[in-house]
């Protein structure tokens, strides 16, 4: 049996370092003291967000906002129906000409055969494409959705397994330019199905 006496310092300082970490109690890694969060919005730079509340590494992961610029002019985006089906955004999005108060519905689907999303221009609330906006109107209104949505993706894959709670779903779909009113399924607003309706969000990922 070897004589422990005999052993360097600094052998017997790293025995006694690895018997200390044996000793802590799992419950204690768990409930770590959480971040600094100043210091983590301090270090935020221009045109990124933090989203907060994470249930699993830092509690909280900076990332990149939807930028503005990409919005259409003339058109405010009212409302959202989204979902996200097997990872994919699925549902629609509601714009408002600001002159004339024209409504412009954007579909989102996954188009399985090419492998991409697809943004048609439809009518508010009729299963066919949109009559009343020009081609540049359409091009505007979906070029800001596909600016929303491509954020809205990359940030659900930039966290990856990272769980989310309320309130970092609230701030991924703020980051994405879909920050809208959160609904509840019961909420009286909602009962015209068939009008395009504010934004619900779900704990799927994201109505905005």
């Amino acid at each position: 049996m070897p004589n422990r006496d005999n052993e360097p310092a600094d052998h017997k300082q790293q025995l006694g370092a690895i018997r200390g970490l044996m000793r802590i109690p799992l419950s204690d890694l768990r409930d770590q003291s959480p971040p600094d969060f100043d210091a983590l919005y301090a270090e935020l730079q221009d045109g990124q967000a933090l989203i907060p509340a994470l249930k699993m590494g830092l509690g909280a992961l900076t990332v990149q906002r939807w930028h503005p610029a990409y919005a259409a002019d003339g058109w405010t985006l009212y409302g959202a129906d989204l979902t996200l089906d097997m990872g994919h955004p699925f549902g629609s999005m509601f714009y408002r000409n600001d002159a004339d108060g024209r409504v412009l519905r954007v579909g989102v689907k996954w188009h399985p055969p090419v492998q991409q999303l697809e943004f048609p221009a439809l009518h508010p609330s009729k299963p066919e494409l949109t009559s009343d906006c020009t081609a540049e109107e359409v091009a505007a209104v979906v070029l800001d959705a596909r600016s929303r949505i491509g954020t809205l993706v990359a940030v659900n894959a930039q966290i990856g397994s990272f769980v989310a709670t309320e309130e970092s779903e609230n701030a991924i779909l703020d980051a994405s330019g879909l920050g809208l009113e959160r609904l509840s399924e019961d909420d009286p607003r909602l009962a015209g199905r068939d009008a395009p309706r504010p934004s619900r969000p779900d704990g799927s990922g994201a109505d905005g």
